[in-house]
């Protein structure tokens, strides 16, 4: 499944009982539990239905206490586990027993009322575990690989014109150049290339280099420019 869709589903309210968001680029990871966060409660629901933990800070007793709670007053109550991968995860190979391990106990049966959703960054889930394939089988996991180099301009461009700004072939392919693939970092820089530029303006080469604080003088292109010439 790809960003767009789990977005759209998101937005749409089609809901699952458990997410894990894993892998190296934390981008999505960050979009999404973001979304869940500010969205998918009120104000007024929140307080009471909503649990932020921290991997390091938390154990998996305290995950599970939280997740087998009922909402109050609201459909739903969410439990979002931030930097998952420090959380102290059983090992959860084939050879376990049945019944043995407390969490793959409630993802093999998660309550529809609650919203459980692990932020497992800077790596991979093990795709061997139990636990990976009882979420992938009542929930939803995705998997956040980084962009090849090649995609990171089209990547912009989408970005863009997502937000309703018209960008010069020319200016994504200068700042995909110069940020590279870090998607985080992309994105915090074309919001601020957004903030100062007008909307019915093409984004340009110039307006990158003025905002984004790309050397005019020492970029490739200059650099290609100053060999044909």
């Amino acid at each position: 499944m790809n960003a767009s869709v789990v977005l759209s589903d998101l937005k749409k309210r089609k809901f699952k009982p458990v997410y894990l968001f894993h892998g190296e680029e934390s981008y999505y990871i960050d979009l999404f539990s973001d979304f869940i966060e500010k969205e998918v409660l009120t104000d007024a629901e929140r307080g009471f239905n909503q649990t932020v933990l921290y991997g390091r800070d938390t154990d998996m007793m305290t995950v599970l206490n939280a997740a087998k709670r009922y909402p109050m007053m609201s459909e739903f109550q969410v439990v979002l586990v931030k930097e998952a991968q420090d959380l102290k995860w059983s090992k959860g190979g084939e050879d376990e027993k049945k019944g043995s391990d407390p969490l793959l106990s409630y993802l093999e049966q998660p309550l529809n009322s609650t919203i459980l959703v692990f932020c497992y960054k800077y790596g991979k889930f093990d795709k061997r575990k139990k636990i990976y394939k009882a979420i992938e089988k009542n929930g939803l996991v995705f998997d956040s690989s980084p962009i090849y180099d090649n995609k990171v301009s089209g990547w912009i461009e989408d970005y863009v014109k997502e937000k309703g700004y018209r960008l010069h072939p020319g200016a994504s392919a200068l700042m995909a150049e110069y940020l590279g693939n870090n998607l985080s970092k992309v994105a915090n820089e074309l919001d601020k290339l957004i903030l100062n530029v007008p909307k019915e303006k093409e984004i340009t080469v110039e307006d990158v280099q003025n905002n984004i604080g790309i050397s005019k003088e020492f970029n490739v292109f200059e650099l290609q420019s100053a060999l044909a010439k």
